[in-house]
């Protein structure tokens, strides 16, 4: 695989990875804001048929709205590409088990004071064999303004295990979204009384009218 060393930085490096990719690629990046480059390292996996899967925040739990604007105004090129599009719920049942990433995920508090759960993790897993954990989420903000790091472990035992624990939370506790006839829609888990939805679940109406009215607006390098 490339060294990540020899990028200019830890995204750039991850992307680096994914060019490498031989079968599957698993993401979990909080804020998730995809530029050009990294559109560009998706479509090339894609077209070498490795399977892409990203969980992100759904818009009522992320802590920084304008961030997921920047996600959201990506989400049906991203679709349209075949990957697989995974966001946390923001209300949990109390049913996620204690192995998934729900299960150590962090909490805000929402504007009635209710805690609501929040990824926080920042995990990439390649090919069952190689796990990437670090500061870095997968983000312009991360690729060219902040310092990051991230740890490579080339460990069979601890990728399998990784894989498990996020696939847990892809089942039990987030939605995934599809691109419709009708428009984009977030899948419920199976086996779960949520409900599919057809507008960004959870999420209040004034927070969905300051996202699709202020969104735009903002660059995507500084989101």
């Amino acid at each position: 695989m490339t060294p990540v060393i020899a990028q200019e930085n830890v995204v750039s490096g991850l992307l680096a990875l994914i060019d490498q990719a031989q079968s599957d690629v698993l993401i979990v990046s909080p804020y998730f804001v995809p530029g050009n480059d990294m559109k560009r390292a998706f479509a090339r996996a894609r077209e070498r048929g490795i399977r892409l899967r990203i969980l992100t925040n759904s818009l009522a739990s992320n802590d920084a709205p304008l961030a997921h604007a920047g996600y959201a105004r990506h989400r049906k090129e991203l679709l349209a590409l075949g990957i697989e599009l995974y966001e946390l719920r923001s209300l949990q049942d109390g049913r996620v088990g204690t192995g998934t990433l729900r299960g150590t995920a962090g909490t805000i508090t929402g504007s009635q004071g209710g805690s609501r759960a929040m990824l926080h993790s920042k995990i990439l897993v390649l090919d069952h064999k190689l796990t990437v954990v670090g500061s870095m989420n997968l983000d312009l903000r991360s690729q060219l303004h902040n310092t990051e790091i991230a740890l490579l472990i080339a460990s069979r035992q601890l990728a399998q295990e990784a894989t498990a624990n996020i696939e847990a939370s892809l089942q039990e506790a987030a939605w995934l979204v599809e691109d419709t006839a009708h428009g984009l829609v977030w899948r419920a888990p199976q086996g779960s009384d949520w409900g599919d939805q057809t507008r960004e679940p959870d999420a209040s109406l004034p927070l969905r009218m300051m996202i699709h009215l202020i969104g735009p607006l903002a660059p995507d390098h500084l989101l």
